[in-house]
């Protein structure tokens, strides 16, 4: 009986091998692909993450070059780069650096170039506009082409909505225009977006003409 059932036990095994050789025999192609598949899956993702990294690491070579050869030489980036958000750090930098040298032209054209390509980004875009105003800002509300700039500023979706409804605010507090004074002041301390250092501003505007 013992005998038996150990003859039984070693034809089910080799059946059961059997089977799985036939299987293994049927299906041996698609394995291979899948297992091939499996590998360059693997391996593509892991140059997927070493491409990124050493992209990552070239970019942020060139962004420490470039800043060091505007401060040391003023030497700007004239080649065209891919990276978009690089591209606008560069010319930010290289704005404000002019900004500071008292070099308004090529701070403008800083400025211009931005908003030229890669005006698609509201952000960007409206950040330009607004640095090109502080620079030259209007001297009254009969600088309809300025106003205009501060009106498309301060639109309801606009970044820089409240810096730009406090340029127009300054402009009624040079004329003592008492309605826009209060008008303005409180849409833009009704703002919960608003910023802690603005609204010190704003609320001593409130205090001088003593509107609250």
């Amino acid at each position: 009986m013992v005998e038996s059932e150990s003859f039984i036990k070693e034809v089910s095994e080799e059946v059961k091998r059997d089977k799985l050789f036939k299987f293994l025999n049927k299906f041996k192609w698609p394995l291979f692909a899948l297992i091939i598949l499996l590998i360059g899956a693997v391996g593509g993702y892991e140059y997927y993450k070493f491409s990124k990294k050493a992209k990552s690491q070239k970019n942020g070579e060139f962004l420490v070059s470039a800043m060091e050869n505007l401060k040391n030489n003023g030497q700007t980036v004239t080649e065209e780069m891919d990276n978009k958000f690089l591209s606008v750090f560069i010319k930010l930098n290289e704005a404000k650096y002019f900004e500071e040298k008292d070099d308004i032209k090529s701070a403008t054209a800083a400025y211009e170039y931005i908003i030229s390509k890669h005006g698609e980004n509201k952000f960007f875009n409206h950040y330009s506009k607004f640095q090109l105003y502080l620079m030259d800002p209007a001297e009254s509300l009969s600088d309809k082409k300025k106003i205009d700039i501060l009106d498309e500023l301060s639109g309801p979706d606009g970044p820089l909505k409240l810096l730009a409804l406090e340029q127009k605010l300054y402009l009624y507090v040079k004329i003592s225009d008492l309605d826009n004074i209060m008008s303005h002041v409180k849409l833009i301390l009704s703002d919960p977006s608003i910023m802690p250092e603005q609204f010190s501003r704003i609320k001593e505007i409130e205090k001088i003409y003593e509107l609250n």
